[in-house]
This record gives structure tokens, C-alpha cells and sequence, in this order.
């Protein structure tokens, strides 16, 4: 491969802490045909821990890896550790479970780094800056990146492509700079962003280039900070029918489905059903889809826990940017969605999170948020932000739209922001 750049999010620090989260969470760890040839000649064996006629499975036209019984993979130890990297070392191990959490994301001649924040450790911040990371990130490019990644096209702006990269890349700048004012609330900030790409939308701005699109967009978010200028100034509450909307995509998010759910068939199709009817209704209790938080009462939820601490507004704005500036809402990494769809749905995930976040403190009788309560929101709604077909499915698309044409999206953060 061509010399290319990396380019990492200066914001952002990661380093794997041996959580195994990653290796308990269900995830499908699809293997290419060289790689499970490799696993095949490491001679595994029932006395190591493994069986060999469930180690591998095919499915649906490829192989992926197996998973215990609980839904942890197949190669976690006992004590925690990943039998083939304890064995054969890192190099060894499927290049799905030596990127996660990280991402890699072509624009033009270069790619731009992000993480998947349902990796704990992605989600509090902790480790070594991405910046100082970048000769294992290349050696990762190498493997995980296809030749001629330069020459793919930069996704819509509304429908129709067209920009070349640097002019595409205008608009994400400043969706970041509306998204890095560390004075003002997360929530107020995505109204904002909102507001001005409704704008760009409306008045079909999308082939705006060069100067005049930084002049143009400008104006427009500075109009959006003016209309916008606090909280209060923000749209009213959601209409019933924008929670019921809303609440169908917090189940989309909030279920866990493992290997062995996804195999029950119809009774568990069934369950699943009937808690997504539960959840749109919102009467009664939450129906039980997360491992660890215990059915609690919609009402208990959907109280007011008051505002957020300043250092979980500084998670949450880390949060956006980052995706944001990897371009983790669009195009290749968003089910080829343009921008501003993909930010809408962006944007959605910020009610999402704070639902499940106070699902989490309701369930433990609190009142008030904390710092880990918004980590584990965010942790649980990455997990599929991205990498769910659900959330590209027409149906959800059409949900998201009309979220975003009656401004049920922007009032959907207002509401949760307190």
C-alpha cells in the first residue's frame, strides 16, 4: 500500500485494560478465509479449553467465531485472558478482535481515526493519546484497509454526491466547532448543529464549495448560536407520537441479543415483539433487555434527574466530536447515509444515551446522574451505533425522518437535558 496519513483525534486517548468486555459482549468476529485456515493449524484441542467442532461456525455464507454457552467467545479463558494471543501472541488473533475498538475511516489520501466507545475503556478515556499510537495504527491500516482506498468518492451532503473531499470536509469542520464550545450544555450544542443544517437543507445548500462555503456556513451557525441562544430558547416538548418514535429506538438500541437468542426462533422473536410494544406504550415497567439494570417504571425514568455534572457534559461532548471527526455518522461508516442524515441520527443518540442512563440510577434508587452513569449510556448505545442493519432498515429511516421534519429530534435533547 501507497504511503498514506493518519490522522487521529487529538481529544481521544485509548489502551487496551484487559476488561475482556469486548470478548464477552456477543460480538460476531467474522473470519476471512486465510484466517480461519490459520486458527484451524494452531491445533486446538478439548484439554486446551476449546472445542474444534464448535471453535468456527458457518453462517449465512461465511465463518465467524464460536461463543461459550454464556456468549463469551469461544477463546476466552478463565481467568480472562485470549488463549490465542496467550499462545501465539497478538499478530495471531482475527484482525476484527485486533482493531476493536478502533476505526479507520478513508478521506481522500488519508485516514482518520476514531474508536467505538462501547469499549469501557474508549468511554472513560483512559490510556494513551491516539496521537502517540500512530505506527500500530498504520501497521492496522495495513492490514485492515483496501488498496486504492484513495480514489472512494466523499459521501452527500443531503442526496446527491458530488463534493470533492476538502469541500465535504468544510461542513464536518464546522459541525465540529459547533460541537467544541466547552461552555455550553452538549444538548444546546446539537440543537444548534441541527438548526443549521436544517437551514443548509431547506435551502438545498449541499453543493456549496470553496470560500463561499465557509462564508455561507458561517452565517448559518452563527444565525443558529443567535435563534439558540440558550436552553430555554429551545423547541418545545415532544409530542406523544415523537416519544413513542423515540422510545422505539431506545429498544433498538437497549436489546442484547446473543448467539443463543438469536437461534431460539419464534418464541424469542415473540418476547422481543412484545417488549418493543411495551416500550412504545411506556405503561408499567421497562421490559428486562439489559443484563445488570432491573426493570424499573417509564415514570421513574422519565422524571427529571436534574442537570448534568460539567464533567459528564465534557464526556459527552468528546463523545460527539470524535465521532464527528472520524466520520463515524456517514458514508462508508454509516450505512452510506449522506451527512446530514447521518448526523440527525447522530444527534438522536443523545436522548438515548441519557434514557439509559437514568435507567441505570433509577434502578439503583438515585436521583441525580453521575460521570459513570453517562459512560455506561454511551458504552451501551455504541454498541450498535453503526453496526446494527436494524438502524439502516427503511422503516428506521423513516423514523428518523420524521423525527427530524417535525423538530422532534431537537426537542428530544432539550427534554432529556435536565
Amino acid at each position: 500500500m501507497k504511503s498514506f496519513r493518519i490522522e487521529t483525534p487529538s481529544i481521544q486517548n485509548w489502551s487496551c485494560h484487559g476488561c475482556t468486555a469486548c470478548c464477552r459482549g456477543g460480538m460476531m468476529i467474522e473470519l476471512s478465509d486465510e484466517e480461519k485456515r490459520r486458527i484451524e493449524k494452531q491445533g486446538w484441542t478439548k484439554a486446551d479449553g476449546v472445542d474444534p467442532a464448535t471453535m468456527i461456525v458457518a453462517e449465512k455464507g461465511h465463518f465467524r467465531l464460536g461463543h461459550q454457552s454464556d456468549g463469551a467467545c469461544v477463546f476466552l479463558d478463565a481467568a480472562g485472558r485470549c488463549r490465542i494471543h496467550s499462545r501465539f501472541g497478538e499478530p495471531a488473533k482475527p484482525r476484527a478482535c485486533r482493531l476493536y475498538p478502533l476505526t479507520l475511516h478513508p478521506v481522500a489520501k488519508k485516514l482518520v481515526v476514531g474508536v467505538r466507545f462501547s469499549c469501557p475503556s474508549a468511554a472513560d478515556n483512559a490510556g494513551k493519546p491516539l496521537s502517540d499510537q500512530i505506527p500500530a495504527l498504520r501497521a492496522l491500516a495495513e492490514l485492515v484497509v483496501p488498496e486504492g482506498f484513495a480514489g472512494f468518492p466523499a459521501p452527500a451532503i443531503l442526496q446527491e454526491a458530488g463534493l470533492d473531499w476538502p469541500d465535504f470536509m468544510r461542513f464536518v469542520s464546522w459541525l465540529d466547532k459547533t460541537l467544541s464550545s466547552e461552555k455550553q450544555p452538549v444538548a444546546l450544542k446539537l440543537q444548534r448543529a441541527l438548526h443549521w443544517l436544517g437551514a443548509v437543507e431547506k435551502a438545498e445548500f449541499d453543493q456549496l464549495s470553496g470560500r463561499e462555503a465557509d462564508e455561507i456556513l458561517g452565517v448559518l451557525s452563527q444565525h443558529a448560536a443567535a435563534e439558540l441562544p440558550s436552553a430555554a430558547e429551545a423547541p418545545a416538548a415532544p409530542t406523544p407520537m415523537e416519544r413513542l418514535l423515540f422510545r422505539t429506538l431506545v429498544f433498538t438500541y437497549a436489546r442484547r441479543d446473543s448467539i443463543q437468542d438469536l437461534n431460539a426462533g419464534f418464541g424469542y422473536r415473540g418476547g422481543m415483539l412484545w417488549s418493543m410494544l411495551r416500550m412504545a406504550g411506556a405503561s408499567g415497567r421497562v421490559p428486562d433487555l439489559i443484563p445488570g439494570l432491573k426493570p424499573v417504571r417509564f415514570t421513574a425514568i422519565e422524571r427529571s434527574f436534574g442537570p448534568l455534572p460539567s464533567s459528564a457534559e465534557a464526556t459527552l461532548t468528546r463523545f460527539f466530536r470524535v465521532k464527528i471527526q472520524s466520520l463515524h455518522f456517514c458514508g462508508r461508516a454509516f450505512y452510506g447515509m449522506p451527512l446530514i442524515e447521518g448526523f440527525q441520527n447522530l444527534a438522536l443518540l443523545y436522548p438515548v444515551i441519557i434514557w439509559l442512563a437514568r435507567w441505570r440510577a433509577a434502578a439503583e434508587e438515585r436521583s441525580s446522574l453521575t460521570d459513570e452513569d453517562i459512560q455506561r449510556g454511551i458504552s451501551l448505545a455504541d454498541h450498535h451505533h453503526g453496526y446494527s442493519p436494524i438502524l439502516a432498515a427503511p422503516w428506521s429511516r423513516r423514523r428518523v425522518r420524521l423525527l427530524a421534519q417535525r423538530d422532534g429530534i431537537s426537542k428530544l435533547c432539550g427534554t432529556y437535558a435536565s
